[in-house]
């Protein structure tokens, strides 16, 4: 099935994927100290490593997974950052990156992994584009976790969230995560392109469901006439919307997982999937959640040249 959209412009990114997949290239979700590359660099050095082999390709989202701190790194003299499953309507922003073999062990020694610090652990990330891709990143072993919030310093904090900034990440998670708030959820944006803007026949789930007005926003893709609701996967077409405020996050997520037949990333049965994409709006790119179609390879739908289920 199609889980994809066209890459928002706007969203600076890095060298491209088919660039990166040859001669043994792992792909690796960073969220945290990692995004600094002086940081990467410095350490590098400090233990003769190779840094040259982490290259960079682009901001992503981890959908259901919030930061936590609950490790003291004697390294860090503080808290150091983790993350953990945490279900419908959380998110973790971070970056993807490619690794080569030599890299992909420097990096396992930098977390520790040989003394069981942080583990390896394949996640599937959102890029901007709303395609999913199966990445490697690192979270703390169930030894090394405390019952308790641990205070990263002002540093180490300054690392992410300066990291976050520059690829224009919401520093929202990371704030919740040092606030030690709970639950968290940093992305309460929701782009429709559909049955739910104003004036369609869903609209009263969004009015429920959302509060403010509707603001006017695009995004890159395909739209799809499916007969009496259109369905959004990968092109390069400017997609008319609208983006709403959502209320309560995790509810409102949960309603519009049933309108929209998502029945969890796991599930091959679904026919749109959650995702977080890269949004323009009169303020600027903004990230949002939304729902891309499940287009089935065989399937044959009629295309809406203008990119605009109002005007198909």
């Amino acid at each position: 099935m199609n889980r994809a959209l066209g890459v928002n412009l706007s969203v600076e990114i890095g060298l491209p994927l088919s660039q990166l997949m040859e001669g043994g290239t792992t792909l690796y979700f960073g969220y945290g100290s990692n995004l600094d590359w002086s940081d990467w660099k410095n350490w590098c050095e400090r233990k003769n490593e190779p840094h040259d082999g982490l290259v960079e390709i682009g901001p992503c989202w981890l959908p259901d997974f919030t930061m936590k701190f609950h490790y003291f790194s004697r390294g860090r003299e503080g808290g150091a950052a983790d993350i953990i499953e945490n279900g419908r309507g959380h998110a973790v922003p971070g970056v993807l990156f490619g690794m080569n073999p030599a890299t992909l062990n420097a990096m396992d020694r930098k977390e520790g992994v040989g003394v069981g610090i942080y583990q390896r652990k394949k996640v599937r990330v959102a890029l901007p584009d709303g395609t999913f891709r199966e990445a490697l990143t690192y979270c703390v072993t169930k030894q090394y976790v405390e019952d308790r919030f641990v205070q990263p310093t002002e540093h180490y904090a300054h690392l992410i969230e300066s990291g976050l900034k520059k690829r224009k990440l919401p520093i929202g998670e990371l704030k919740n995560a040092i606030g030690n708030f709970s639950p968290s959820f940093p992305l309460d944006k929701l782009f429709v392109y559909g049955t739910l803007m104003e004036g369609e026949c869903r609209h009263s789930s969004t009015k429920q469901l959302c509060n403010g007005e509707a603001r006017v926003a695009t995004t890159q893709g395909q739209l799809l006439d499916l007969g009496d609701f259109p369905g959004m996967v990968y092109g390069n077409q400017t997609i008319q919307g609208e983006v709403y405020n959502l209320d309560q996050v995790y509810e409102a997520l949960q309603t519009l997982d049933s309108i929209e037949g998502f029945y969890g990333y796991e599930s091959n049965q679904s026919l749109y999937t959650r995702t977080i994409i890269a949004i323009e709006t009169e303020q600027g790119m903004e990230w949002a959640w939304t729902y891309i179609y499940n287009l089935d390879s065989d399937e044959r739908v009629q295309k809406i040249d203008s990119g605009d289920w109002r005007n198909r």
